[in-house]
């Protein structure tokens, strides 16, 4: 008794203690989870990159692993591999399900204060799939080269002249940040542009190429031809001289050759299509015009008795019928929107004899069956009547159990009077 005393009396301290537990529980696993505990519950497969350098990557931390932008990883360890340091990484398989062979990896600085990510490009088929554990070699990776490396690469006098150009850019530029700006967002789309000319110069190396040989042919064939390419002027001189005589006629030309050349695309866009589509239907009526004389040659008896028919029969009987069909039209209005309710009314009738008619699989029978039977059973109910009409019999039974029972015995009894067989109820009634 003393001990649920004690419980009694400190009962809501425990339940506050509790609480604080509680609340401590899960304070501590969410500053946990922030400082990057790992989750054995959580997918995640692992993968390492060797790069030559890695000064200023401390794991742990939760530097990022980014593709495209997105962060898929962290970074969870480095360790030093015959002179590589060779970088762990963990990768959320939800976020990036596969890693190629043909990965390549960068380890870029995400602050001034050189904290390093780790930008992974995936790669792509035909490559194979980079089983986890294993590494991207160090060929297809790339560390940050920082400034004291790229100086010390040159020898002195060269080191003095960077030097010198160093100092001369920042006097250069003291006080025209805003000159900068605007100059380095006008060449925007002049580099965007230069970018899209040589993609497309580098994609047609070959065929450049190709045109320099020609054209050295072309130089080598023409240097022959002196008084050939000079007649060639001549002549191109006197039609350029005829063409500007008749410079009014070609204005009026070119001013009207934009619509005519917007409307003739238009046209060949839908013939392209209409020709597209021609194709398949031709083909498709090819058996039906095969069969289309013999069904004329058929239909010639039924069309020279027919048009008799229809001169002598069907246009007078139209003829007479169009007042009719103006009387019928209020008529015809009313029955168009009863037709909706009707529709409705025998989709019920259909599903009330679809349910009748079921029969379903075992040894229940469906309605119609029992229908039968009930129908049965209300005529035997029915068969007695006399001059006052039809009167219901059945059959009632009763225990004396039932007619003991202090709820249903004034009633029974005045029902049914004493019964044999059966004590009297208390509180009156039949018996016997």
């Amino acid at each position: 008794m003393s001990l649920r005393r004690q419980l009694q009396r400190y009962f809501r301290w425990l339940v506050v203690i509790g609480v604080l537990v509680v609340v401590a529980t899960v304070s501590g696993g969410y500053i946990l989870i922030q400082e990057r505990l790992p989750n054995p519950l959580k997918a995640r497969y692992e993968l390492s990159a060797e790069f030559s350098a890695t000064s200023g990557l401390n794991p742990g931390l939760g530097q990022p692993v980014n593709v495209a932008g997105v962060k898929v990883g962290t970074v969870t360890g480095s360790k030093l591999r015959d002179g590589l340091s060779v970088v762990s990484m963990e990768i959320d398989p939800k976020l990036l399900p596969h890693v190629y062979a043909n990965a390549r990896a960068v380890m870029q600085p995400n602050t001034p204060l050189k904290d390093l990510q780790v930008e992974l490009y995936p790669g792509r088929h035909p490559a194979k799939v980079l089983p986890p554990g294993q590494s991207i070699p160090v060929g297809r990776t790339q560390s940050p080269i920082d400034a004291d490396e790229l100086l010390s690469a040159l020898d002195g006098d060269t080191r003095d002249f960077f030097q010198i150009l160093v100092t001369s850019g920042d006097v250069a530029t003291a006080g025209r940040g805003r000159d900068m700006r605007a100059l380095f967002q006008a060449l925007g789309p002049t580099t965007a542009q230069v970018r899209q000319l040589g993609d497309a110069v580098a994609a047609r190396r070959v065929q450049l190429a190709r045109l320099i040989h020609n054209l050295a042919v072309l130089t080598d064939a023409a240097a022959g031809k002196d008084t050939e390419l000079g007649q060639v002027v001549d002549a191109g001189n006197a039609t350029l001289h005829s063409v500007v005589s008749e410079d009014v006629a070609l204005r009026d030309s070119l001013t009207q050759l934009p619509p005519t050349l917007a409307a003739a695309r238009a046209s060949l866009h839908n013939g392209t299509r209409f020709a597209n589509a021609l194709g398949p239907t031709l083909d498709a009526l090819m058996p039906t015009a095969r069969r289309l004389r013999g069904t004329l040659a058929a239909a010639q008896p039924l069309v020279t008795q027919a048009e008799p028919i229809l001169r002598d029969q069907v246009r007078p009987l139209v003829r007479e019928a169009q007042p009719l069909a103006v009387d019928l039209a209020p008529t015809t209005s009313d029955l168009a929107q009863v037709t909706p309710d009707l529709i409705s009314a025998f989709k019920v009738l259909n599903y009330v004899a679809n349910e009748l008619g079921y029969n379903p699989p075992g040894s229940d029978e469906g309605y119609l069956y029992w229908l039968a039977w009930f129908s049965h059973n209300a005529a035997s109910v029915f068969s007695t009547g006399d001059a006052h009409g039809a009167m219901w019999r059945g059959l009632a039974l009763f225990s004396c159990s039932s007619l003991a029972d202090p709820r249903l015995a004034p009633v029974l009894g005045l029902l049914l009077g004493p019964v044999a067989g059966c004590t009297p109820p208390p509180g009156g009634g039949g018996g016997g």
